[in-house]
């Protein structure tokens, strides 16, 4: 139950969606980030939580840098078209870190 939506394609579309609207929302990384987190924690991220997300944007753009391949499997899952217009290096970490923001333990539960 746990892996269910970091794995499901319509939990990966979702996060790919989400770091499309976040792209087009801010011109640097920590307003794309800044904008994904409030949008689904619906609170401002702290300079914790955007060091985070930065590291994790970081390491994941080095894993597709390595892999373009993988990037590209991750762009083209479920039914929305990609945008083409976003450059594949930073499209793909972006939706990795979204997909993460969504698995927050904050985003899935009520407290």
């Amino acid at each position: 139950h746990a892996l269910t939506p970091l794995n499901a394609p319509t939990w990966v579309e979702a996060a790919r969606l989400l770091a499309e609207q976040s792209y087009k929302s801010a011109g640097d990384l920590e307003g794309r980030l800044q904008t994904a987190f409030r949008r689904v924690v619906c609170r401002t991220a702290t300079p914790a939580d955007i060091a985070r997300l930065k590291r994790a944007y970081e390491r994941q753009a080095e894993i597709f840098a390595r892999n373009p391949a993988q990037a590209e499997a991750l762009l083209q899952v479920g039914a929305a078209p990609r945008d083409g217009s976003i450059l594949m290096a930073e499209y793909a970490p972006l939706t990795a870190v979204c997909l993460a923001i969504l698995n927050l333990d904050e985003a899935l539960t009520r407290e």
